[in-house]
């Protein structure tokens, strides 16, 4: 029902039942417009609303990462790496093999031309946005390249690789990129090219700790429920590492904006935990809280791994072998509001994905593929 028909409603409650129908109307109205937590999810899977629109023009978001010198944006969506073969690239599908053509051909490289001319022939760009933790960055993109792999369509994957626009802000790191056509790059003044994300501060010491308390807290609760036979326990020395590049015995603390006014934050926790029988276990989980705990968000349920020798392997009776590392914010475009980047490795599979979430409703923005199996 709309927003805009509550108010009527809240009359005609007021008008039938006086000051209780107010009153009880009013509760309604709170209690319909309440933000709840959103369903939790089990995984990050391939994501892409990347396409091709009909004056040949290439827009969708792109999950990534930016160098030194340039930025590199990807995706695994295979229909739209059959679509560009299929529509600027002809010769190589005529045998109908496609991926077995792209697998020997290794690399298909289309040039962009530069910024204020295109290549005839080829996709066509018309404005690249980035986001990091930093900010908003206009891109000049170079050169699209489709990846071949030797498991045919599993593993093929499109990158896109751009340059930053002068006086831009630094590109380090986990970036979410966008294809538009809301105008022209050139279109920009040159001191519009950079637009930083408002500050946001780190949780402390003690909010930290607290965080990873209750985060904890829920994890083995919902571990306990799943897998009570196990007698999940902490080992004697769990000393965590927090933001580093560990994958056992530590946790990413992160702060991230959701509105103008508004900070949450994200913790990704894997720890080892001890069983009855003394196997050693890795038990991971992501959720949301704020510093007062009065907002409870899990983005992706508990899961749980064994640990034999140092290396992370599936666990007799879970479905799934995930933990999820790298956390980092990155600002929205339109909203302001944070993403959250992340790395997800599957165990079971041997693979890894990097991904990003919107929080507000668990929902994955993009997320390509960036080792498989085969690769």
């Amino acid at each position: 029902m709309p927003l805009r028909k509550f108010p009527i409603i809240v009359l005609v409650l007021c008008h039938l039942g006086g000051s209780a129908g107010c009153a009880s109307a009013g509760r309604v109205l709170t209690e319909l417009i309440r933000e709840r937590p959103p369903v939790a999810l089990d995984s990050m899977s391939v994501a892409s609303d990347v396409r091709i629109d009909s004056l040949g023009y290439l827009v969708g978001s792109f999950v990534g990462e930016g160098t030194s010198r340039s930025v590199h944006l990807l995706s695994s969506d295979t229909g739209l790496i059959a679509g560009l073969l299929r529509r600027y690239r002809p010769d190589l599908v005529e045998t109908g093999d496609i991926w077995g053509t792209l697998r020997r051909e290794n690399i298909v490289t289309f040039a962009l031309g530069s910024r204020r001319r295109t290549v005839a022939g080829t996709p066509r760009i018309s404005q690249a946005l980035v986001a990091s933790p930093v900010g908003h960055n206009r891109m000049g993109p170079n050169a699209i390249l489709l990846h071949g792999s030797s498991c045919g369509w599993r593993g093929t994957q499109l990158e896109i690789i751009a340059n930053p626009f002068p006086n831009g802000g630094a590109l380090r790191g986990p970036i979410l990129g966008s294809l538009t056509r809301a105008g022209t790059v050139d279109s920009a003044r040159e001191e519009d090219h950079f637009t930083a994300r408002a500050t946001v501060p780190s949780p402390g010491g003690a909010l930290t700790e607290e965080l990873l308390d209750r985060t904890t807290r829920v994890m083995d609760s919902v571990l306990a429920v799943q897998s009570g036979s196990l007698s999940l326990q902490p080992p004697n020395d769990p000393r965590l590492e927090i933001n580093t590049l560990a994958d056992v015995d530590a946790a990413d603390v992160i702060a991230y904006r959701t509105g103008p006014e508004n900070v949450r934050y994200a913790v990704s926790l894997r720890v080892r935990r001890v069983t009855e029988r003394a196997d050693t276990v890795v038990a991971a989980t992501v959720m949301v809280w704020d510093s007062a705990g009065a907002w409870k968000q899990t983005v992706f349920r508990p899961t749980l791994m064994a640990l034999r020798r140092g290396r992370m392997a599936p666990y007799p009776g879970f479905r799934r072998s995930l933990f999820w590392r790298r956390l980092q914010p990155i600002s929205d475009f339109g909203f302001n509001r944070d993403n959250l980047w992340m790395e997800q490795v599957d165990v079971r599979a041997g693979s890894v994905l990097w991904g990003i979430i919107q929080p507000k409703g668990n929902v994955v923005v993009a997320a390509a593929e960036m080792e498989a199996p085969c690769r």
